[in-house]
Parts: structure tokens; sequence; C-alpha cells
């Protein structure tokens, strides 16, 4: 929902840090470093490291922002872009798993939210590959993306700050992923309706 408003601010930034990692690393192999950062974060919520985990957090969603940067800074190539949406989701549902492994408590409701991130995911990702890329005609000055972007009540900026929280107050999962089941759910249907009313013709 933040999205496209906070990239805003973002992008600036991350084009000056962008230059100077591309003296020593593609866009890709950023991609692959973000997602080591991200496996690193899923271990220490098993084994009860959470603050570790939010530094991990930081360091996977700042490589997440560097790739694409280096990649507009170059040539964004489909590789690139399948790397980053599928490195994407590996980590949200492997943060979600972690807090299932390390708490019984939390099984349940990590089974739940796995089933709505399939329901996100499935709404975001089945557009994009039916619909071509807009990522060209770029009409309304937003950041160009290597597939069409699916808009919903929660998407990247959302999930991060659950993510965020739940590292925070780990105790709280149960109580924040409710919620965010409740809003996924809503996005779910929200996807579904719009992207019927626009592909029924």
């Amino acid at each position: 929902m933040f999205d496209r408003q906070i990239q805003k601010y973002t992008q600036k930034p991350l084009q000056y840090i962008a230059k100077l990692f591309l003296r020593f690393i593609s866009p890709n192999q950023m991609s692959l470093i973000g997602f080591g950062f991200g496996v690193l974060m899923c271990i220490s919520i098993v084994i009860d490291q959470y603050f570790i985990g939010i530094l991990f957090l930081f360091l996977n969603r700042l490589s997440d922002g560097l790739d694409g940067a280096m990649a507009r800074l170059t040539a964004p190539t489909p590789l690139g872009g399948y790397l980053d949406i599928v490195f994407d989701f590996l980590i949200y549902g492997g943060f979600v798993l972690s807090f299932g492994i390390a708490e019984q408590n939390n099984t349940f409701l990590s089974m739940v939210l796995l089933f709505c991130y399939i329901g996100t995911g499935t709404t975001f990702l089945a557009k994009a590959a039916i619909l071509p890329s807009l990522s060209h005609q770029n009409q309304n000055n937003d950041i160009p993306k290597s597939f069409h972007y699916a808009v919903g009540l929660i998407e990247g900026s959302e999930t991060i700050a659950f993510m965020i929280l739940c590292l925070l107050f780990p105790n709280l999962f149960v109580y924040l992923s409710s919620i965010f089941i409740v809003l996924c759910l809503i996005t779910i249907v929200f996807r579904i309706i719009v992207c019927y009313k626009e592909l029924n013709y």
C-alpha cells in the first residue's frame, strides 16, 4: 500500500550507494548476498536471537533495494527480476516458518499465515504473468519494474513492518499474525475482484 510512496524517498540514496557497489559486484550477486542475509535472519529466529535477526533483516532489505538500483544503473535483465521476486518470497515464507519452528504455540498461525502468503503471492504473480509488463510505460512516474505490479492493502512495506514488529515483540507473534492474516485475506479478495473486473472483457 505504501511501497510507491516510500520508494520515492529511498531511490536517490540507494542509487548513490549502488554506484559504489557496482565497482565490485553485479546486481545479481547483490541479490544472492541479500538472500544470504535473509537466511541468517531465519536462523537467528530459530535460535531465539531476535535482535540479531533485525540486523540481518535490515541487511536483507538494503540488499534488496540495492540490487534493483544497481540494475537500473546498468541494464535490467529478466534473470535479475526473477531472482529478486523469488528470493523475496522465499525469505517471507522462511520468516514465518522460523517462528513456527522456534515456538510450538506459533505453529498453527504460522501455517495459516503461510496459506495467506501463498494467496497474496499468487494474486500478485498471476497478474504479472498474464498481463504484459508495464515497466516501460511508466505512466504514473513509478520506479520501473521488470513485471506488472499488482497493488493491494498488504505489499512489501507492510510485510517488512510486520516482520520488524515480530522480531521486536516475539511474544506477541500470535496477536500480530492474527491481525496480519486478516489484512492478507482482504488483500487477496481485493486483488481477485480488481483482476476479475480488468480481465472480464
